[in-house]
């Protein structure tokens, strides 16, 4: 017999933006967007000839790309 999910076993579904949402979310270009998905810096889900952007695969290049605070003459904080 399946199995039938409950409400607190369902899986919270995933949040795609487009490559215009994503360029907004970032603060960059559509075509900044482009380039990054094309060079395989942001990963990207394809429908077909549709691209969408998983939210969490944003936050995981900002985090990446994310420098830390250095005070005078190079000097941590």
């Amino acid at each position: 017999m399946a199995h039938v999910l409950t409400p607190s076993e369902t899986p919270e579904p995933v949040k795609l933006l487009t490559t215009p949402e994503a360029a907004q979310r970032l603060g960059v270009s559509k075509r900044t967007i482009q380039e990054l998905a094309a060079e395989r810096k942001i990963g990207v889900i394809k429908f077909g000839r549709n691209v969408r952007f998983a939210v969490a695969d944003l936050e995981k290049f900002i985090e990446s790309h994310r420098s830390l605070p250095v005070g005078w003459k190079g000097v941590k904080p």
